[in-house]
């Protein structure tokens, strides 16, 4: 096996809820960084803080709890560091209830209580994986810990994903030889958790809209280099939006303008 090895953080915006009152989107996104370099990079958090409050605080940074003008120095912040960004985000209105809702009547409701996120991150562990075979490298997942979720049962089902085929393809699309170990951490014990965090919240902001018809992308073309582009191409690969396209999306709302941007 390739001693080279990264390490994804992976964090979460928005709900998996259909309610009234539950977000457009739900997004996952990975901030995909090596292992050597690790240390350093997370120390961007402490640069964030000091910048924020003057004070390094043990409280984790939060992207939602921010105002306009705190959020652009994080992004300011974040462009100078060197990591690479994957990011899914699910359509909830296209998205079909009886797949996806883990209150749909089913006879056995708990075996879909992750559905959405489960769905979600298979999308985004195949483009981890994919990312770390051109790097030939192995990765190490981890995920912002979440009390609610199962992770034995989120690794059984990545493992399930990684024997059968693909839609598309003969081969499984995601690959079991390019994770090293998959766990859920605390933000306040790893650091990068909180860059997770703040990308997840960036691609939020980008693409919820609020009740005047806007949403707010600045923050995304601030990290749009960050992005993985295989061969020039980020649509599907380094942001994938499902079960839509970007192009049917932008024929439907007027307010994604930033997608020319990126």
């Amino acid at each position: 096996m390739n001693n080279n090895e990264l390490n994804a953080y992976i964090d979460e915006a928005g709900d998996e809820g259909f309610k009234e009152g539950s977000s457009q989107w739900f997004i996952i996104s990975s901030v995909v960084v090596d292992n050597s370099n690790d240390r350093d990079i997370a120390r961007v958090i402490d640069d964030i803080k000091s910048r924020l409050w003057e004070d390094v605080t043990r409280q984790p940074l939060h992207w939602i709890r921010l105002q306009h003008n705190q959020k652009q120095v994080v992004i300011q912040e974040l462009s100078k560091q060197s990591f690479t960004l994957i990011s899914v985000a699910l359509e909830k209105k296209y998205l079909a209830r009886e797949r996806f809702d883990s209150h749909y009547d089913r006879a056995n409701r708990m075996k879909f209580r992750w559905a959405m996120y489960f769905y979600a991150t298979k999308l985004l562990v195949e483009r981890i994986c994919k990312y770390a075979e051109r790097q030939d490298s192995v990765v190490n997942l981890i995920f912002e810990n979440r009390s609610s979720i199962s992770y034995q049962d989120l690794r059984a089902y990545l493992t399930l994903m990684s024997e059968y085929p693909g839609p598309y393809s003969r081969s499984p699309t995601i690959q079991r030889k390019q994770i090293r170990s998959l766990e859920p951490k605390n933000k306040e014990t790893k650091k990068l958790l909180q860059v997770a965090d703040a990308c997840s919240g960036a691609l939020r902001d980008a693409l919820e809209i609020n009740r005047y018809g806007n949403v707010d992308g600045s923050y995304l073309v601030g990290l749009a280099d960050k992005f993985d582009r295989p061969g020039g191409r980020l649509w599907g690969f380094g942001l994938k939006l499902f079960p839509r396209d970007k192009g049917k999306i932008q024929e439907e709302y007027n307010c994604y303008d930033w997608m020319t941007k990126i």
